[in-house]
């Protein structure tokens, strides 16, 4: 389907232009717009929703972090999705399958300090004998495991979903969005920010929040901004692992470090799967498809973990790009002209905060004077400056490949 541009009009205002129509955008535009910020207006290049990263995301809802800055935002997110129809109107898509985090043994020590994390963030975990995973999940097979972590209240949600909710409430609450409309550069005057020029038109606007994604530096750059955000081509599939009768194995949402892969039941005998990022992709060549070698591979290391994968057939696959950074976290706060806002690079990871990265930006955005303590506590692990002065956010108690 393609996007219909709406046109802004000759003279348009707002008091905040969100560029980026996935779900941190969507979070973002939403939570100021319902904190009463004034005209916000959302630009796409593509079709809200279904562009881009989130579109492609697997929606894995987990608090188990390396790094535990981002535990604290998960588990302040999760509730939002728990509890979607009455903080935000609408569905996500959230479905409560557990989390399991597997581990080799040698990192079963760092497993057990980021499980307590979760539990001093305010959220549930805690190290589970395998035995008991395997009662709870018997479509595993746990060879090669040297140690899990279970998170009950774990799950998924619905990327596209959660992002269409998002904005649908704020259009309630007055958020202008504007789909098939490209910004092509953010204008200044002075050191200040002045609005957008855009593919229909230019949009005045005091303040311009880049939540692009892998396009985020883009924008950034002419404004003496250099972000390091590289495109990545991120890649799931939809296995049919019902078998003859149609029925599932048992499986939690999971991330398998031993080889690297992520995992989700999805429903009546389906399940998702990621396939390896590519950063060998370019934003201006036309993106190709998963390949069969790709998914082959990926299916195969899926498959040490849930046996019915490895023999399932593939029945959908889905292919986006995505902004990675150095340290694989977001950058997230002021940067540049007077004005500019940056939240992009969430480097496949932006699904699962995104309700709070929203509220927190927008406390930020609208606040008076400084940030508050909270806002400032949260947010200051992924300011755009930690790689100019050299303190890249680094895991606190990382294993093999997270």
């Amino acid at each position: 389907m393609t996007a219909t541009p709406a046109t802004p009009g000759p003279a348009a205002t707002a008091e905040v232009v969100v560029v980026g129509g996935g779900v941190v955008g969507a979070a973002i535009a939403h939570a100021l717009v319902t904190a009463g910020a004034g005209p916000v207006v959302l630009c796409e290049q593509g079709r809200a929703a279904w562009q881009g990263a989130t579109s492609r995301s697997g929606g894995l809802l987990r608090l188990h972090h390396t790094t535990h800055p981002d535990t604290r935002l998960a588990t302040l997110s999760l509730p939002v999705f728990q509890n979607w129809s009455e903080v935000i109107g609408g569905d996500c898509g959230y479905r409560r399958t557990g989390f399991v985090m597997l581990v080799d043994e040698k990192y079963a020590d760092r497993l057990a300090v980021n499980s307590d994390a979760v539990v001093l963030a305010g959220g549930t975990s805690r190290v589970i004998d395998l035995a008991e995973v395997r009662s709870l999940y018997p479509g595993l097979n746990l060879d090669g495991v040297g140690a899990a972590a279970y998170e009950p209240e774990g799950g998924y949600a619905d990327p596209a979903a959660t992002t269409a909710a998002l904005l649908a409430a704020g259009r309630r609450h007055g958020l202008r969005v504007y789909e098939g409309t490209r910004v092509e550069a953010v204008e200044t005057r002075g050191e200040r920010v002045t609005g957008v020029a855009t593919s229909i038109g230019r949009i005045a606007a005091g303040t311009v929040v880049l939540a692009q994604g892998a396009w985020g530096a883009r924008l950034a750059r002419p404004l003496g901004v250099d972000l390091p955000v590289r495109p990545r081509r991120i890649g799931i599939a939809l296995a049919d692992t019902g078998g003859p009768d149609g029925v599932a194995p048992a499986i939690p949402t999971c991330i398998d470090d031993t080889t690297g892969r992520y995992f989700r039941p999805d429903g009546a005998g389906r399940m998702f799967f990621g396939v390896p990022s590519d950063d060998r992709m370019e934003l201006d060549r036309e993106l190709p498809p998963l390949t069969p070698e790709e998914l082959t591979a990926a299916r195969a290391a899926v498959g040490c973990r849930v046996p019915a994968a490895a023999t399932a057939p593939v029945i959908g696959t889905r292919a986006g790009f995505d902004g990675y950074t150095p340290d694989r976290r977001p950058v997230i706060g002021p940067a540049g002209p007077e004005g500019c806002y940056l939240a992009t690079g969430f480097s496949g990871g932006g699904f699962k905060t995104a309700p709070v990265v929203g509220s927190l930006v927008a406390a930020e955005l609208i606040g008076t004077g400084p940030a508050g303590p909270t806002e400032e506590e949260l947010l200051r692990p992924y300011r755009p400056d930690r790689f100019a002065a050299g303190r890249p956010s680094a895991g606190d108690h990382s294993y093999a490949h997270m």
